[in-house]
């Protein structure tokens, strides 16, 4: 489960003068509404308020704000809204005091609320903020007991809830379920609380039932463009607060300091932090994320007699990760960690339910647990750091991590001396030290953010793994839940989130590991572009586009890949309409490269002529800005995507033509790609060289001269291609270097060449020339038989093609012919070749 690390807030007190008090609240306040903002999964937030007219206008004010976020007037109903743009982002429900059960009231709204589907891009993860906690007071003790129990009971049902929880609460309530529900306070995100005149528990009253049909609104004067949501049941939909006779009506749009002048002394928002902390590098990488390029074919598996088109493998390099200030790194290669860790603090055992007696409640103790660093990003950066410093057998298997404070009771002495000169580990303890001061949410972001640069820049160094990205994303959210809003950081923050989850992205398996994390990065792009100004701030703007579009392609191949594809290509024009030519020619040609990429698959899917014709617009336009000298493996990348794509048109019109383009682009790309500078590429490109020829040779069946040697021209590139595979994999660690192509497709279609050249009747070659060229096909169509042993329907496209080479052999040699074929058939499968012969 991927969530916002664990934060002890101070349960702070009205200890100074109002104004203290009200920019505590301002802070939380905006906090709370950063933390909903992110729209992750599985979430627990806790908001702590006792006075309940302070709580009604909070509410209301996160539901004026984040529910439909896309248009500033009341929102509709889910059940009238055919887009996902109108779908909910935050739902405001009421506590069913007849089945205090919150989870199961957020999983009844969304089973009766699906998400659209159908509609393009889908709406984020919602939230949920439940109100009506104090009325459980006024129950009986079985109930209260029964609402504790079923937040003790939480790990039953978090793990499959697709949604975040906001749970509002009084004091005695929150030290009620710090003490009896402990499972659920494990799990919770964030803590929040909001000073301000406690309301007696005495004045609550019971609304009065609604009719199914009654209109409910967190507002109070509607709009006519959207009209007010109906109750959905009328137990579990929020009434709306009581609005005080001095405090002035929730219209839309309205403030946030007019709806909260009374209460919150708002100052100047903190604008941009860096007099207070030196700004990270602003210089991006060239590539900016450079999507890689087309690679080589894999096995057909729509003819069985032609070599296959060459399609992209998406193969991710140093040019083609996120762009931030200058990061880069290796792509993942194994399966993450999950993000949420065990807690290291102990838990409480579980005692009895509140009374029912407000009384009772009212006089229970008051004092607030010590504030504290997230135990879950503790706990990841000791894991880390003693296995790095003290080797994998530092921890035993399933030993607890210790805490910060026990480090030199639990572990050797040298290890404690090495970590206490670790670098994180003095940021945990300046963190740590900061809670306990209760220091301002300036200084607590601004050294979370400071941890995330640390393990951000060491996986820019290579040091890639879950465990890291894990770290750093824990830290980020963090830094983001103490910023404010109007914070400079804010973008640049989101924008490294969104790279570190779509770099997460790459770890698991299958793709339903992968989607959660491609999902929350794609949110945190588009958080961040809510921060910019396209016009203000053009680089970032771009930038974030850019890295948006690679996410959105990524997507793609998981689902609904015309849609998002499109997405991918809205976001990279966007990108170019503020990325200047004359201002940053690198970066704009890359992503020219990348939106010539995103055209190259929606040929795929969708009117393949326009679309690749687009794509060779795209790209060309990016190779006008590279030197090949100065940048030759981009220049000759890029060329080698643009050969592709004009393979591709080939299939579709002017064959001749767009081939021969192609096989001229691979060929320049070969002047650059080299087998010293870049072995595994240079197989890619010759492979596809191969293809393009082989394709010739079908389209000059009339002139058997031209058609002879656009077949030798085939069979000398996929050689080519072979023989740096077969040295790469006799290279120490070479086996595991990132091929863009199936070498067993290259081995088939290289068979087939070999085969043409042999019965071309209007060759004419002399028959021992025949002969060696099928001894070479029928050795290549075995090589390709025994790679797809596991890929049936593979495996009998090779079979096949064995069988009509051995046929060959006999028409072509004579007996002595299909001897020597036999000969050099595997004993093995001498019973299935012999019979279908």
């Amino acid at each position: 489960m991927v969530q916002l690390a664990d934060r002890h807030s101070p349960l702070l007190r009205m200890t100074g003068p109002n104004q203290t008090s009200s920019h505590l609240n301002r802070q939380s306040y905006q906090r709370l509404k950063r933390a909903l903002s992110l729209h992750l999964r599985r979430q627990i937030f806790v908001a702590v308020c006792d006075d309940l007219a302070l709580r009604n206008r909070l509410a209301a004010r996160l539901h004026a704000e984040l529910a439909y976020p896309a248009a500033s007037t009341t929102t509709r109903h889910p059940e009238e809204a055919g887009l996902a743009s109108d779908y909910p982002r935050l739902v405001t429900l009421n506590l069913n005091l007849n089945d205090p059960n919150p989870i199961a009231q957020v999983t009844q709204w969304l089973a009766r609320h699906p998400l659209p589907k159908g509609s393009g891009t889908e709406p984020p993860t919602p939230s949920f903020q439940i109100l009506g906690t104090e009325r459980l007071t006024r129950q009986s003790a079985a109930v209260q007991r029964l609402f504790l129990s079923y937040l003790q009971g939480c790990d039953r049902s978090l793990p499959t809830l697709e949604a975040s929880l906001l749970l509002w609460v009084p004091h005695p309530w929150f030290r009620a379920i710090q003490q009896s529900a402990p499972e659920f306070w494990g799990w919770r995100t964030g803590v929040f609380e909001f000073v301000g005149e406690p309301t007696p528990l005495s004045v609550v009253s019971e609304q009065p039932k609604r009719r199914h049909s009654d209109q409910v609104a967190l507002t109070h004067q509607p709009t006519p463009k959207r009209p007010q949501p109906a109750i959905v049941s009328t137990s579990d939909v929020a009434h709306p607060p009581v609005t005080p006779a001095n405090q002035k009506p929730v219209d839309v749009p309205i403030s946030l300091r007019d709806l909260l002048a009374d209460e919150l002394a708002f100052g100047d928002l903190v604008d941009d932090l860096e007099t207070t902390v030196a700004p990270a590098n602003t210089t991006e990488s060239t590539g900016d994320r450079l999507t890689a390029d087309l690679g080589s074919p894999p096995p057909n598996s729509w003819s069985v007699h032609v070599p296959t088109a060459a399609a992209p493998t998406n193969q991710v390099t140093a040019n083609s990760l996120p762009a931030r200030s200058g990061f880069h790194s290796e792509s993942p290669a194994s399966e993450p960690q999950p993000l949420r860790t065990v807690a290291t603090e102990p838990q409480s055992p579980s005692i009895t339910a509140p009374a029912a007696n407000s009384s009772e409640l009212d006089n229970a103790p008051t004092e607030a647990p010590l504030p504290s660093i997230a135990p879950e990003l503790v706990n990841l950066v000791l894991t880390a750091a003693i296995q790095e410093i003290g080797g994998a057998t530092a921890l035993r298997a399933n030993a607890p991590v210790p805490s910060l404070s026990r480090l030199s009771a639990t572990l050797p002495a040298p290890l404690v001396a090495a970590l206490e000169d670790f670098p994180p580990l003095r940021m945990l303890r300046h963190l740590e030290q900061l809670h306990q001061q209760q220091a301002e949410t300036t200084g607590l972001a601004v050294t979370y953010r400071t941890l995330g640069n640390f393990y951000r820049d060491r996986i820019e160094q290579g040091h890639n793994s879950p465990q890291q990205l894990a770290i750093a994303i824990q830290a980020y959210e963090q830094a983001l839940i103490h910023l404010e809003e109007s914070s400079a950081l804010v973008p640049d923050i989101l924008n490294d989130l969104g790279n570190l989850y779509w770099m997460l992205s790459r770890f698991p398996p299958n793709p339903e590991q992968r989607l959660p994390y491609l999902e929350q990065g794609i949110a945190a792009y588009h958080l961040a572009l809510t921060q910019v100004s396209s016009e203000q701030q053009p680089q970032s703007y771009a930038m974030i586009q850019n890295n948006l579009g690679a996410a959105y392609g990524d997507l793609a191949r998981y689902r609904e890949p015309i849609e998002n594809l499109q997405c991918s290509i809205t976001a990279y024009e966007e990108a170019l309409r503020h990325r200047k030519p004359d201002v940053e020619p690198l970066k704009y040609a890359s992503t020219q490269n990348n939106l010539g990429t995103a055209y190259w698959h929606l040929a795929q899917h969708h009117q393949p002529a326009l679309h690749l014709k687009q794509a060779i617009v795209a790209y060309t336009e990016s190779l006008s800005f590279y030197n090949p000298e100065q940048e030759p493996l981009h220049y000759a990348m890029i060329q080698n995507n643009l050969g592709t794509a004009y393979w591709n048109l080939a299939q579709h019109e002017q064959p001749e033509e767009f081939l021969n383009l192609a096989i001229s682009c691979y060929r320049i790309a070969l002047i650059y790609r080299t087998v010293e500078v870049n072995p595994a590429a240079y197989a890619a490109t010759q492979n596809n060289l191969g293809t393009a020829y082989w394709h010739l040779a079908s389209r000059s069946k009339e002139q058997p001269e031209a058609q002879q040697q656009a077949l030798r021209s085939a069979i000398v590139a996929y050689e080519a291609a072979l023989a740096i595979v077969e040295q790469i994999n006799q290279t120490p660690n070479g086996a595991g270097a990132k091929l863009t192509f199936d070498v067993f497709a290259t081995h088939n279609n290289l068979g087939l060449a070999h085969y043409q050249v042999a019965t071309d009747q209007a060759g004419a070659i002399p028959v021992p020339a025949k002969s060696a060229h099928l001894e070479a096909s029928l050795r290549h169509h075995l090589q390709a038989l025994q790679g797809w042993q596991h890929q049936p329907d593979f495996y009998q496209t090779a079979l096949g093609y064995v069988l009509q080479t051995v046929r060959a052999f006999y028409s072509e040699c004579g007996l002595q012919g299909q001897n020597l074929a036999l000969s050099l058939l595997p004993g093995h499968l001498l019973p299935e070749i012999l019979p279908r012969l």
